[in-house]
């Protein structure tokens, strides 16, 4: 642990003390309650239970969680492209951050594509979910930190329009943001159409379309499982939907999963399915409470963390966590950009993925019968879905696994929290 706090401790104050990186830490934490609130949504509305799942439509509930989750969940991006800008810009002295954000928050929107349906008079105008969400982070992010950045040095510049001394200050700060506004969306509009005459024709296209090269043309081994899933930890460590990587991977997957049920369904016998690596035999070895194999790192932070920011926030994410809902770990701790834990975030599912590949070989663990337990299904029982109870005691091994391994960087992490605490209560 000494070693390791040697090591990461000066690496994370570094990134810690840039101002980018404190501008989209402070941003995602301050949607944390948003996350909560769409991660218990998500899970109130998905528990596999058909006289429960009949009472939500019965009663319109299915209906009111589903939206609470598209408005907190997917529209994560939207939120985020204010909430950085804001965070990035109030940390400057005599700054509106509120004028970035908004600013940041139109701009994302004007470089989201809209869609049209129908024609003249009835044509409809909508902006799609697809991109607003959690697919749409890295976008958001990019735009809201260069947009701070630029709103930054125009105003440090007096760039601005300068009201009369007798005004109201909150008029005042209104045009003083008209100029910045205008300058700032100019080389955004040459950008999107830059980008309209591409193949990608928009930004979030070009984003996906450059992570989905290296991987278009891999399949079932387990060489492109690993890469797959090192490649999607580092677009979650990124902010980016690990879904870039996924879409690329997931037919070929998913049709594996189909035809070992197929077998299945014929009597071969599990040693001879066709297919060991499959999209839902990945999801349950190696997602272990969400992206990251975080279960581990909240059962810390809930029973073992001094920090109370840390205690309160394992106690709100450990439910979800068990349903593999954990995208207020991943954005509200937050994982993303978070030096310390990058190591453990990134690499444990591809160890899980070896691990769990050499106890199929040797016979330890089942092949997958291409089952998937239907989404929200807590861990131990999305295993026995998946594999038997061999993969369910995988699954718990998993569990503690993942808390010895998060544990020295969880270390770290809680004794700077903590640290900072004592100094404020001082």
């Amino acid at each position: 642990m000494n070693k390791i706090e040697k090591i990461l401790v000066p690496i994370a104050g570094k990134l810690s003390s840039n101002k980018i990186l404190q501008g989209i830490s402070k941003g995602l934490m301050s949607l944390m309650p948003a996350m909560i609130l769409g991660a218990f949504a998500q899970l109130l509305n998905q528990l596999p239970i058909s006289i429960y799942q009949e009472f939500l439509i019965n009663t319109g509930l299915s209906t009111v969680l589903t939206d609470i989750v598209n408005v907190a969940n997917n529209m994560l991006a939207l939120f985020t492209s204010f909430a950085i800008a804001y965070a990035y810009v109030s940390a400057e002295k005599n700054k509106d951050g509120f004028a970035a954000g908004a600013i940041s928050m139109l701009v994302f929107l004007f470089m989201t594509p809209f869609e049209t349906t129908g024609e003249g008079y009835t044509a409809v105008t909508n902006l799609p979910l697809s991109w607003t969400g959690a697919r749409g982070l890295f976008t958001s992010m990019f735009v809201a930190i260069v947009v701070a950045k630029l709103y930054t040095v125009l105003i440090n510049k007096n760039i601005m329009i300068k009201m009369p001394s007798g005004v109201p200050e909150f008029v005042s700060k209104s045009f003083s943001s008209i100029v910045p506004a205008i300058i700032i969306a100019v080389p955004f509009i040459v950008l999107r159409l830059v980008l309209a005459a591409t193949p990608f024709g928009n930004l979030h296209q070009l984003i996906y379309g450059i992570i989905q090269v290296p991987v278009s043309h891999i399949g079932t081994s387990i060489w492109a499982a690993l890469l797959i899933q090192l490649l999607t930890g580092f677009c979650w460590f990124f902010g980016v939907h690990g879904i870039a990587v996924l879409s690329v991977i997931l037919p070929v997957w998913m049709a594996a999963d189909v035809e070992n049920v197929t077998a299945v369904a014929s009597g071969v016998a599990n040693a001879d399915l066709p297919n060991m690596i499959t999209y839902n035999w990945v999801n349950s070895v190696a997602t272990i409470g969400g992206a990251g194999a975080t279960m581990g790192l909240v059962i810390l932070m809930t029973f073992f963390a001094k920090a109370k920011k840390h205690k309160v926030f394992g106690k709100m994410a450990i439910i979800p966590s068990i349903f593999n809902i954990n995208e207020p770990v991943v954005f509200g701790l937050p994982c993303v950009l978070n030096a310390t834990l990058a190591l453990p975030f990134i690499l444990l599912p591809v160890f899980f993925i070896a691990l769990a590949y050499i106890l199929v070989n040797i016979g330890i663990l089942p092949v997958s019968n291409g089952l998937g337990a239907p989404a929200g299904t807590p861990l131990i029982i999305q295993g026995l879905f998946n594999g038997g109870w061999r993969l369910a005691v995988y699954q718990v091994f998993a569990v503690f696994a993942s808390i010895i391994v998060y544990y020295p960087f969880f270390r770290i992490l809680d004794k700077q929290a903590y640290k900072e605490e004592l100094e404020v209560g001082e």
